[in-house]
Formats: structure tokens, C-alpha cells, sequence
């Protein structure tokens, strides 16, 4: 802006920039896709004054945010969407069918206020999955975008529908207690990888190979991942400190230094062995509650410690 006016003459000729400052034609199709992503973040706000459901609420506002960074993504800026983000959408997209069931045939939006304004929004929001193909020739958008954006107008529908069958049924009481029973954090397969690759790539530019456990509240394997080059050993180590993190519901630091006189004085090996008194190992938690267990194996026992609580802090980032 100029000095503090709302309008700076900069784009009087048709013109405008992107972030890495090239001058772009405002008929192009990358700043038609800006627009038009700009127009459905819009219709997602009118669609937000009509609904009185929190955690609908809660969603819609997280999709407008999100919405925020793939804009700067599309204007030049660090690419931000990966599959795992497809998978998230994918993942609330399920919780909403659930609740309301399978949709079968077409629907004539306008039964209630709060979902026809929601059908506006997925409308525009197709509108924009159009331009991003158009802008996407030739590499100029990666194709999991356009995937992330074809799975969000899914994810406007739900909410569409959502919202009708709360209309329909007057049931938003129960409908709320149902989400909010479906929405209770969990460890699920697909934050477990998610995990595991922010923990591997971390683990690279420690110049270390790696092995990844992750387990269950019930200390079942959900995940076991080696890099390459890791020591095989490691293996069974970074499960068996997964399970020891989970069973204790304590690090496996903690677990050691309990075991020296502490509270846990003389805990050895159980008859399976899958006790494991090394550093590595942390209970995966969101405020009191256990939900899972990670072990990492192949680096000295406070790199192993480093990389566990790293992906502990991840797992509480995502959650929350």
C-alpha cells in the first residue's frame, strides 16, 4: 500500500506480481485461480454466519486458513500440499459420512440457508478446480494440488449435506455429541506416516539412517519404517521401545532412570524381552491421555531421544 491507503496504482496497466516478483498479466490463469480461490474463501464466510454448529464452524475456518497458504503456494510461493494433506481432507470427508450416511442421486440445494450458501461455496470451489487444471498445463502446478482441491469440493459437499440433515432431523444436538465422539484424537495409519517422514527427514540432516516404530494405545505395531543403510538390529529395538513407552506410559529415558533406585528399581526384561531400558522411546500423548508409542533406533542414545521427542511434538502439533 501507499503509505496507508488500500490502493497503490501498481496494477493500473493490467499487471500485477507474484511473490517472487514476476510480472504477470492479471488474464492469466494463475491469477484467475488466485481470484477465484479468493472468491470461494469468501463464500465459505457468508456460509459460516448461517451456521450454528461449532465444530462445523471449527472446520470451515480451518479450510478458509489452509486456504490462505495454498494461495501464497499458487502465487510462487513454498509448496505446502502433500498426499498426506489429500489423505486429512480424505479423513474428514469419512468422519462426515459417518454421521449422515451415503448420498445417492442429485439434490436440489436451498433446504436450509446454512447449506445452500455451502453449495455456493463448492460450486466456486469446482469453478477453481477448473482454472487450476487450465493453470496446471505444463508443470506449473503440481498435480497433488489438484488433487487436494478436487478432494475439498468433496469436502464442501459433506458440509452441505451435513448441514441439511441437521436441518431435517432437528437433531443437532445429538448430530454434535455423534462428531464430537468421531472426532476424539487418535492415532490413525495416516498421521503414523506422516510421523515417520517428519522423523526421516530430520533424521537425513543429522546425517543418521534410522528405523521408525510406531505403535497403538494397545502397544500393537502400526508402522515400521527403515531407512536405508540402518542397522539391522534396530529393527527390533525401535518396536521393542515403542512398546515399552506405551506399556509404562513413560519415556524410555524415564523408564531407565526410575530403574536406578527409583520407582522402578531392579526392572529388567520381561519373559518376551519387549522391555527396553535405552533411550528412544516416548509415549505419544495429548494432555493425559496415551495414545500411542514411538521407538527410533540407529543413532547414539541422545540422537535417538532427539528424533523420538521431535516426532512426539509433531503428533501433539497435528492433534491440536
Amino acid at each position: 500500500m501507499e503509505g496507508n491507503k488500500f490502493y497503490t496504482r501498481g496494477g493500473d496497466t493490467g499487471y500485477t506480481k507474484t511473490i517472487k516478483n514476476f510480472r504477470i498479466s492479471k488474464a492469466d490463469s494463475i491469477i484467475e485461480l488466485l481470484g477465484t480461490l479468493d472468491e470461494f474463501t469468501s463464500s465459505l464466510g457468508l456460509a459460516k454466519t448461517y451456521v450454528d454448529d461449532g465444530k462445523l464452524i471449527e472446520d470451515i475456518e480451518a479450510v478458509q486458513k489452509r486456504m490462505i497458504e495454498i494461495s501464497a503456494e499458487v502465487a510462487g510461493g513454498k509448496s505446502t500440499v502433500t498426499q498426506g494433506c489429500v489423505s486429512v481432507i480424505e479423513n474428514m470427508i469419512d468422519q462426515y459420512q459417518d454421521v449422515i450416511g451415503e448420498f445417492r442421486g442429485f439434490i436440489v440445494p436451498g433446504k436450509c440457508r446454512a447449506s445452500a450458501a455451502l453449495d455456493v461455496a463448492r460450486t466456486v470451489m469446482r469453478r477453481a478446480e477448473r482454472v487450476a487444471v487450465k493453470a496446471g498445463q505444463f508443470g506449473r502446478l503440481p498435480p497433488v494440488l489438484l488433487a487436494y482441491f478436487n478432494r475439498l469440493c468433496d469436502l464442501i459437499y459433506c458440509f452441505a449435506r451435513y448441514q441439511d440433515y441437521i436441518y431435517s432431523n432437528n437433531k443437532t444436538e445429538a448430530v454434535r455429541m455423534d462428531m464430537q465422539e468421531i472426532n476424539k484424537p487418535q492415532l490413525t495409519l495416516t498421521l503414523a506416516k506422516e510421523i515417520s517422514d517428519a522423523i526421516e527427514k530430520k533424521a537425513m540432516g543429522m546425517g543418521l539412517n534410522v528405523v521408525v516404530a510406531i505403535a497403538d494405545q494397545g502397544a500393537n505395531l502400526m508402522l515400521l519404517h527403515s531407512m536405508d543403510d540402518a542397522y539391522i538390529a534396530s529393527a527390533q529395538i525401535a518396536q521393542d521401545k515403542a512398546y515399552t513407552a506405551v506399556s509404562l506410559k513413560m519415556s524410555t529415558q524415564t523408564a531407565l532412570e526410575l530403574s536406578r533406585g527409583g520407582s522402578l528399581d531392579g526392572l529388567g526384561a520381561t519373559s518376551s524381552n519387549k522391555l527396553i531400558l535405552l533411550g528412544g522411546g516416548v509415549p505419544l500423548k495429548l494432555e493425559n491421555a496415551v495414545l500411542g508409542g514411538l521407538g527410533v533406533s540407529g543413532g547414539t542414545a541422545e540422537q535417538d531421544i532427539e528424533l523420538a521427542e521431535y516426532g512426539a511434538r509433531y503428533f501433539e502439533g497435528r492433534l491440536k
